[in-house]
């Protein structure tokens, strides 16, 4: 009896075989438009047109710049906390996962 339905579990695994590569092809085309949807605005120059720039307020700010570079945003009432102990934890933290891990799965050997 087991023999009787081999034949038809193939015929039936093939027909399958042969919808999910029909589908996979008629899936390609809408898909690669949706893409081209998205993609293709990237590459479309924009409708503004191009302005001059301002000579006489690029100057006035180039001219103002050493004035707002003296002194740094929050400078007097932030106190930046050192770095180090922060990379020395998270290299520790780091170089101890990896090795736990290594005694975990060691691999072949």
């Amino acid at each position: 009896m087991a023999q009787a339905d081999r034949p038809q579990e193939v015929a039936v695994a093939f027909r399958l075989l042969r919808q999910i590569r029909t589908m996979a092809r008629s899936s390609f085309l809408p898909l690669l438009l949706v893409a081209a949807l998205f993609v293709v605005p990237a590459f479309v120059p924009s409708p503004a047109p191009r302005s001059v720039p301002n000579t006489a307020a690029t100057s006035a700010a180039a001219g103002l710049l050493p004035l707002l570079v003296v002194q740094p945003a929050m400078a007097e009432d932030y106190m930046m906390p050192p770095s180090w102990p922060f990379l020395l934890v998270f290299a520790v933290l780091a170089s101890a996962l990896l090795v736990v891990g290594n005694f975990i799965f060691p691999g072949k050997k």
